[in-house]
C-alpha cells in the first residue's frame, strides 16, 4: 500500500480489505463532486478545491506508514552512501513533495489481497573475465537495493534491472555461493536462480570436475543452510535453527498462496539439507 506521483494523477493503492479504503470510499463519496470508476478497481477524484485532496493525500501517506519508509531509506542512504548514491532514482516521494501536486486528479487502486507482492528472479551472467551481471528478470527498486547491499563487497554498479559485480577479488566465486538464499524483503520475494550461479554465468562448475556427485550434493546442502563446506557441525546446526526458525510455514499463515508455497518449499530444503549433512558427517 503506497502513495506514488505519475504524470496524469496521484495514485493511491490499497488493498480491497484494508480498514483505509472503506473510510476513504466514504469520504468520497460525501466530500468530491467528481468521481468516475473507470473499472471494479479504479477509483479517478477530482474536485476544483485541493484542500480535499490534500486531506485525502496526507491521510492515505500516513495510514500506509510512508513517512516512516521514506525516513528508514534516508537512513540507508547516509550508512550505505556509496551504494546507494546509484539506486537513487526512484525514492519514496516525501508528503511536502507530493502535496505540490494535488492538482491532479486522484486515482485509487484497489488491489486484491497480497496482489503486491511480487517475485523477482535473479540469475548470474558472464559480461566479462572482469565483471559479471546479476539480472532480475523484472525491474524493482527494493529488490535492486537489497542485491546491491547484499553484495556490496564485489559491488561496481547497476541499471535498472542489472547490477554489476568486480569478478576479480579472492574467493569471489566462493564467497558469492555462499550468499545466495531464497528471500522475502518487504512485499518481494527474491529467487535465486541456482543453476546460473553454480555453472558461473557459463564458465562452468565451480571445481566441477574434481568433485564426485556426492561432494557437489553436500556443498549445496551447505549452501542452502548458508555455511561454507569447511564449517563445522556446530555452525550448521546453529544456522539450521536459525533457518528453520525464519521460513517456518506458520509465518506466512493465511498469506499470499505463493508465499505459502515459497515458505514450504524452502522450509522442505532446508530440512532435507540438514539431514544429508548429519547423515554424512556421522557416517565419516
Amino acid at each position: 500500500m503506497n502513495v506514488t506521483l505519475s504524470q496524469n494523477f496521484i495514485q493511491i493503492t490499497v488493498e480491497e480489505d484494508n480498514e483505509f479504503l472503506h473510510k476513504a470510499l466514504a469520504y468520497a463519496q460525501k466530500y468530491f463532486s467528481k468521481s468516475y470508476r473507470l473499472s471494479r478497481t479504479v477509483l479517478i477524484l477530482d474536485d476544483g478545491e485541493r484542500f480535499k485532496k490534500d486531506y485525502l493525500v496526507n491521510w492515505a501517506y500516513h495510514a500506509f506508514g510512508q513517512d516512516e519508509k521514506h525516513q528508514k531509506i534516508h537512513r540507508e542512504n547516509a550508512s550505505k552512501q556509496s551504494v546507494e548514491d546509484s539506486l537513487a532514482e526512484e525514492p519514496l516521494a516525501d508528503l511536502k513533495y507530493l502535496l505540490d501536486f494535488t492538482y491532479l486528479p486522484i486515482r485509487i487502486k484497489i488491489v486484491s489481497k497480497n496482489a503486491l507482492i511480487m517475485r523477482v528472479k535473479i540469475a548470474l551472467r558472464l559480461l566479462n573475465t572482469k565483471r559479471v551481471i546479476l539480472q532480475m528478470d523484472k525491474a524493482n527498486s527494493v529488490a535492486r537495493r537489497y542485491i546491491a547491499h547484499m553484495f556490496e563487497d564485489y559491488y561496481v554498479g547497476c541499471d535498472r534491472s542489472e547490477i554489476y559485480l568486480d569478478s576479480t577479488k579472492p574467493y569471489f566465486w566462493e564467497s558469492i555461493m555462499n550468499l545466495i538464499s531464497f528471500k522475502v524483503i518487504h512485499n518481494v520475494i527474491l529467487d535465486f536462480d541456482y543453476d546460473s550461479f553454480t555453472n558461473r554465468g557459463g564458465l562452468g562448475g565451480l571445481e566441477s570436475s574434481f568433485l564426485t556427485d556426492e561432494e557437489r550434493v553436500l556443498r549445496s546442502c551447505y549452501m542452502t543452510l548458508e555455511c561454507h563446506y569447511q564449517d563445522d557441525f556446530k555452525h550448521v546446526k546453529k544456522n539450521y535453527l536459525k533457518l528453520v526458525k525464519e521460513y517456518h510455514p506458520d509465518n506466512v499463515f493465511g498469506q499470499d498462496e505463493q508465499v505459502v508455497q515459497s515458505y514450504n518449499d524452502r522450509f522442505r530444503k532446508i530440512q532435507e539439507a540438514y539431514e544429508k549433512i548429519k547423515r554424512y558427517l556421522r557416517a565419516s
